[in-house]
C-alpha cells in the first residue's frame, strides 16, 4: 500500500480558503478577471479537497468500493488540469491587456481549451485505458505510463505563457513583467519537487503559490488601485496609458469631470458621497469589453477605448455624455449631476503620458468656462492648449528673468475732482515683444501656482516707485494680493521688509483682495488683516458682486474702500429700479464707514450716475487709462490741485 504525506495538502487547503474569504468579502464589480479568479480558488481548493479523500479511500480500499476510488482519482487528475488552466489563462488576460489585436489571446483561450478537454477526455476513459493509474486486486494504487502527463500539459502553458509575453513584452506594465519574471520559474521548480518526491503530495502548494502571487499583486487594493471604486487610479492611468504607447496601440481616452459635487456631501452626508462615485464607478467598470477605466484624482473619471474608427469613438463620447444628461440613483435619492467630458484619441502623436493628461485638464478647464461642458479634441484646442502652455513657459522665465513691469491707473475723487490713488496692475510681453492680455496670462499664473512670485515682484516694483517718488501728491498706491500670499504665515515680515527697505510711509501702500481669497476662511481673513492694519496697511475689497461673499461677510472685515465691480454696475444702471439698488448698497456702505470706488467707467453718462449715487472714487478710461510709470507720475503732478470734469 503506498503512503503519502497530506501535512502540505492541508497547508495549501488553509492558505487558499483564507485567500478566497478576503477575495469573497471585497466589494468590487464582476469584471472578467474577477471570475476567472472565482474559478482558481474552486478548482484548486476542490483539487485539495479531491486529493485529501482520494487518499482516504486508497487506504481504506477494503471497505470503499472501486468505482469510488475511481471517480474520486479522474475527477482529481481532471480539476488539477483545469486549474491549471484557470491561472494561465489569467495570466493571458494580464499579458494581453493593452493588445487591442485579440488574435493571440484567441490563440491562446484555443489552445486552453484543447488542452484541457483533451486531458479531460483522456482522464474519463482511463477506467478503461488505465494509461493515468489502476488499482490491483488488492488494492494497490499504480501509476499508469502516462500518469505525469498533467505535468507535461503545465510545461507547454508555460511555454506558452513565455512566448506570449516575449511577443508581447512592451505593452506590458512594469507590474506584469515582475510576476512572469517569477511565477513560471517557482511553478517549475515546485513541480519538479513533486515529481522527486512522489510521496508528498504538493499540487496544492503549487496552486496555493500561484493563486497568491496574483491575488497579492492583481486583486488586492494595491498602489494602483482606487480604493473606494476599485477602478485604476492615477498611477495605473499614467502607467496604462505609456504601456499603449510603447507597444502602438491606438486609443480613444474620454475624460469625465464632476462639477460641484461637494453640494451632494454638503446637502446628505460624505457616505451618500461616496456612495454616489461608487455608483459612478460601477457604471465606468461596465462599459464595453474592449475599455478600462479610472478614477483618477476625486472626482475625475476616464474610459481608455481601443481606437478602431471615429465612428466608434463618436460613439462611445455621446455613450458617456447622454449617460451624464441623465440623473442617477443613490440610496434611493435621483442626482443630476454636472458634468465635463473631454475625449482625445491617440494614433501615433509623439505624446507622453503626461501631455495626455495636460490636454484633459486643459480641456476640462476650458469646458468648464465655455458654453458646451462637452467638449473634443480638435485643432483649435490643440492651438488654444499650445498657446497656454507657451505662456506658461514664458511666465516662468520671466519670473526667472523679472520681466514683468507694472501700469498705474489714478482713481478720480469725486468730492475733491481730482486724482489722489491709484492701482497698479502688472503687465507683460510676450517673447517678441507683444503685449499679452492680463486676463489671458493671470488666470493661468493662478492655476500653475505661479501667481505668488509675480505678486512679490509687483509688491517690489510699486515699493521702489514709492521710494522714488516720495513727493508725488498721491495718497495711495492699491496692489492686488493673491490667495496664496493671502495664505502665507511671512506675509507680514515679507510687506514690512519691502516698506522699511524703500521707506515707505504707513498707510501708503493698499492692498486689494477679492471676495474670492476671503471666502475660503473668513475667520483666518479676519485675523489676517488686523494684523496687517495695526501696521499701517489698509485694505480695498477689490471686485465687489462677482458672487463670493455677502453684505455680513464685509461687514466683519476692516476695509478702508469696497470697489463694485463692473458687471454689477452695467446690470443694474439699465433701469431707475435697479439705480435704485445701487444707491441703497452705496448708502449701506457708507454707513458702515467705508468708501465706495466704482470701476470701469467709460463715459460721461456712466460717470454722472454712480456720481450721483454716492460713489467716493471713480476708476475707468473716462477718466484715465493704466499708464506706464513715467507718464504717471506727469499726469499726477499736472493734475495735483486742479479740477478736472
Amino acid at each position: 500500500m503506498s503512503k503519502w504525506s497530506l501535512l502540505a495538502e492541508f497547508l495549501a487547503l488553509s492558505m487558499l480558503s483564507l485567500m478566497f474569504l478576503y477575495f469573497h468579502e471585497k466589494r468590487q464589480p464582476l469584471s472578467f478577471r474577477r471570475r476567472v479568479f472565482y474559478w482558481i480558488f474552486a478548482l484548486s481548493i476542490s483539487s485539495v479537497v479531491v486529493n485529501i479523500l482520494c487518499v482516504y479511500t486508497i487506504s481504506h480500499y477494503a471497505v470503499i468500493p472501486t468505482w469510488i476510488n475511481q471517480c474520486l482519482n479522474v475527477a482529481y487528475f481532471i480539476l488539477v488540469v483545469s486549474a491549471c488552466s484557470a491561472i494561465t489563462l489569467y495570466t493571458f488576460d494580464l499579458i494581453l491587456e493593452h493588445v487591442y489585436q485579440k488574435r493571440c489571446y484567441k490563440i491562446a483561450v484555443i489552445g486552453l481549451g484543447i488542452l484541457t478537454g483533451a486531458y479531460a477526455c483522456l482522464a474519463l476513459t482511463n477506467p478503461v485505458s488505465k494509461l493515468l493509474f489502476f488499482f490491483t486486486p488488492e488494492g494497490e494504487y499504480v501509476r499508469g505510463p502516462l500518469n505525469r502527463l498533467g505535468y507535461a500539459i503545465m510545461a507547454i502553458e508555460v511555454l506558452m505563457v513565455l512566448g506570449c509575453y516575449l511577443r508581447n513584452r512592451s505593452a506590458m506594465p512594469p507590474k506584469v513583467v515582475r510576476v512572469i519574471h517569477t511565477l513560471p520559474p517557482i511553478a517549475v521548480i515546485l513541480a519538479g519537487f513533486q515529481l522527486l518526491y512522489p510521496e508528498i503530495l504538493f499540487n496544492g502548494v503549487i496552486f496555493s503559490v500561484a493563486a497568491f502571487t496574483l491575488y497579492s499583486n492583481f486583486q488586492t487594493c494595491q498602489i494602483e488601485e482606487d480604493y473606494l471604486t476599485h477602478l485604476g487610479n492615477r498611477k495605473a492611468f499614467f502607467s496604462d496609458l505609456s504601456g499603449k504607447m510603447r507597444s502602438k496601440q491606438h486609443f480613444h481616452v474620454i475624460s469625465v469631470s464632476l462639477r460641484q459635487f461637494g453640494m451632494f456631501n454638503e446637502k446628505y452626508d460624505h457616505d451618500f458621497g461616496d456612495n454616489l462615485l461608487f455608483t459612478i464607478g460601477k457604471w465606468f467598470d461596465s462599459l464595453s469589453d474592449g475599455s478600462r477605466s479610472y478614477r483618477y484624482s476625486g472626482v475625475c473619471f476616464a474610459a481608455v477605448f481601443p481606437y478602431s474608427s471615429e465612428a466608434d469613438s463618436e460613439k462611445h463620447f455621446q455613450e458617456i455624455c447622454q449617460r451624464f444628461s441623465m440623473p442617477w440613483s443613490c440610496q434611493n435619492v435621483s442626482c443630476n449631476i454636472c458634468a465635463s467630458v473631454c475625449d482625445l484619441t491617440w494614433t501615433g502623436q509623439s505624446w507622453t503620458s503626461n501631455t495626455i493628461m495636460q490636454y484633459l485638464e486643459l480641456m476640462t478647464e476650458m469646458s468648464k468656462t465655455g458654453a458646451d461642458p462637452f467638449l473634443r479634441f480638435s485643432s483649435d484646442i490643440a492651438a488654444a492648449i499650445e498657446r497656454t502652455r507657451h505662456l506658461e513657459d514664458v511666465l516662468r522665465s520671466s519670473i526667472r528673468d523679472r520681466r514683468f513691469t507694472i501700469v498705474l491707473q489714478p482713481l478720480y475723487h469725486c468730492a475733491r475732482k481730482t486724482f489722489c490713488c491709484a492701482e497698479a496692475l502688472i503687465r507683460l510681453n510676450d517673447y517678441d515683444g507683444t503685449p499679452i492680455p492680463a486676463g489671458e496670462f493671470i488666470p493661468i499664473a493662478e492655476k500653475s501656482g505661479l501667481i505668488d512670485e509675480i505678486s512679490w515682484i509687483v509688491l517690489e516694483k510699486v515699493c521702489s516707485f514709492l521710494g522714488e517718488n516720495r513727493d508725488l501728491p498721491l495718497e495711495s498706491l492699491s496692489i492686488n494680493l493673491s490667495m496664496q500670499q493671502f495664505q502665507d504665515p511671512s506675509l507680514l515680515s515679507r510687506i514690512e521688509s519691502c516698506l522699511q527697505r524703500f521707506q515707505i510711509p504707513k498707510g501708503k501702500l493698499k492692498i486689494e483682495i477679492t471676495e474670492r481669497v476671503i471666502s475660503q476662511d473668513l475667520g483666518y481673513a479676519k485675523a489676517v488683516m488686523e494684523r496687517l492694519s495695526q501696521h499701517g496697511i489698509g485694505f480695498y475689497l477689490d471686485d465687489f458682486g462677482t458672487g463670493y461673499s455677502n453684505f455680513s461677510v464685509v461687514m466683519q472685515l476692516p476695509f478702508e474702500c469696497i470697489k463694485l465691480d463692473r458687471s454689477l454696475l452695467t446690470q443694474l444702471i439699465d433701469s431707475q429700479n435697479n439705480v435704485e439698488i445701487v444707491r441703497d448698497i452705496i448708502s449701506l456702505f457708507h454707513n458702515s464707514g467705508f468708501r465706495v470706488a466704482c470701476e470701469g467707467i467709460e463715459t460721461a453718462s456712466q460717470s454722472d450716475i454712480v456720481t450721483n449715487l454716492g460713489a467716493d472714487l471713480i476708476q475707468g478710461f473716462y477718466y484715465a487709462r493704466p499708464m506706464e510709470p513715467e507718464a504717471f507720475s506727469r499726469f499726477i503732478q499736472s493734475h495735483s490741485g486742479q479740477h478736472s470734469s
